[in-house]
């Protein structure tokens, strides 16, 4: 269990819960009130998905739309468009349409996502394909065999009509777990996210004691156990955490900006994403151990200071000077 709470935003899977609490509900309770409870669960869930995460769950939105049409059109409708007994086929048939949509046309769902600024995870490929190929047997052989599975005569009916259905959508979420346990069974990279305040054209460092002598490096260096796909609010966390510590006055506070992302084996074996954190003003900034360095003064004595910090050196001047002159304006 603390595996999956650890990497539960890996499991995107868990948007298929509302469709199988659905699909199991529907054999004890009425149908239209376990529609509207199953849509409710749905929205709820794609609500917080979107506002909360800027993300969107492609089987949340896939059961919104299947359990959401059949709910209006029981409730509006009665039994025209439903017949009794037959939800849980007309419930299979609508969401493997969104799948299918989906595995088909897979550029409608990014272009929707990239007009509304929303994430997504790139493994719902893989379930949605499974979901369109075992329910299209299903559904097949459903149409196929009718007149033999007859609700009186065939005590398999109840198994292969409403059972099935609710297996479909297990096994999905069932190998999307397993294949996040295999993934995380073996060890993940770590990330360095490196902070490095710039102001008037120089770059604050703090002295590291890892040796006899001081190593001059940027003041924030956190390890992470992932590569954070929200990095820029980790990042901000972090600064403003750093800020307060270090007695800084201003009252704007400028995001950190992440401006390079690479990987140096001979230094470092983790990837690392580099941010610049501008600073107004020199006389804001409190911290007595640290303190602005030119970048003159550092390219003269190169010893002096961090190995990655060198090989970031280039970039870090650029972006300084591009803040030099932006807040110069």
């Amino acid at each position: 269990m603390k595996l999956f709470l650890k990497y539960k935003h890996l499991i995107v899977s868990f948007g298929l819960l509302p469709i199988i609490i659905t699909l199991i509900g529907l054999h004890f309770f009425p149908n239209t009130l376990m529609l509207g409870i199953g849509l409710t669960i749905s929205v709820a869930g794609l609500c917080y998905d979107i506002l909360r995460l800027k993300s969107l769950n492609f089987f949340l939105l896939q059961g919104t739309i299947g359990i959401g049409a059949c709910f209006l059109l029981r409730a509006l409708a009665g039994y025209e468009y439903i017949p009794p007994r037959s939800i849980t086929p007309t419930l299979e048939f609508l969401l493997l349409v969104c799948a299918f949509l989906h595995v088909t046309a897979p550029e409608i769902y990014r272009g929707f996502l990239k007009r509304f600024r929303l994430s997504t995870r790139l493994s719902y490929l893989l379930e949605a394909k499974v979901i369109v190929i075992l329910s299209s047997i299903h559904l097949l052989g459903l149409f196929l065999f009718q007149k033999q599975l007859d609700t009186v005569s065939n005590p398999i009916h109840f198994v292969f009509v409403y059972c099935v259905p609710l297996i479909i959508y297990a096994t999905c979420l069932i190998l999307n777990i397993a294949g996040v346990r295999i993934a995380v069974s073996h060890d993940r990279p770590l990330c360095l996210i490196r902070i490095a305040p710039v102001c008037n054209g120089k770059i604050f460092l703090y002295p590291h004691r890892i040796a006899a002598e001081p190593v001059w490096d940027v003041p924030m260096v956190y390890k992470i156990e992932e590569i954070l796909e929200k990095s820029e609010r980790y990042a901000a966390r972090q600064a403003k955490v750093f800020l307060k510590e270090a007695g800084y006055t201003a009252q704007k506070f400028t995001f950190p900006r992440l401006i390079l992302k690479y990987h140096i084996r001979q230094i470092t074996p983790y990837p690392i994403q580099l941010f610049v954190l501008p600073i107004h003003d020199e006389n804001d900034f409190h911290l007595p151990e640290g303190r602005f360095f030119s970048f003159h003064e550092i390219g003269q004595s190169a010893l002096r200071f961090s190995k990655i910090l060198m090989a970031e050196k280039e970039h870090l001047q650029i972006s300084a000077t591009v803040w030099k002159e932006f807040t110069c304006k």
